[in-house]
């Protein structure tokens, strides 16, 4: 789910660069610069959330999960697939799949 929610950060960053700025009641360097943010936040975190389901289960890999996981409690959208994945997560028999006794 994260990983959907900043494809669409980062594509919302495209109607600010292409846009006429006047349509966003906005400058141009504003717009400018709020696509630019947009666009590269959105896609340096939609890499940092799609990571996961390539990485071979190592103990490092199972805290850059848990750190993903608690990305996820930042947003309304998805504390309430997060706060059970958690729960999961801290399970002894997770931590012994990545190596993490």
């Amino acid at each position: 789910m994260l990983c959907f929610l900043y494809l669409l950060v980062a594509l919302a960053g495209f109607p600010f660069l292409l846009m006429d700025p006047a349509e966003l009641d906005m400058g141009a360097g504003e717009a400018k610069v709020m696509g630019l943010v947009f666009l590269l936040m959105g896609s340096v975190l939609f890499v940092a959330c799609l990571l996961p389901f390539f990485l071979r289960p190592r103990p490092w890999v199972w805290v850059y999960d848990l750190v993903i996981i608690c990305f996820g409690m930042t947003s309304a959208c998805v504390m309430v697939a997060s706060i059970p994945l958690l729960i999961f997560w801290l399970k002894p028999e997770v931590k012994a799949y990545f190596g993490r006794v």
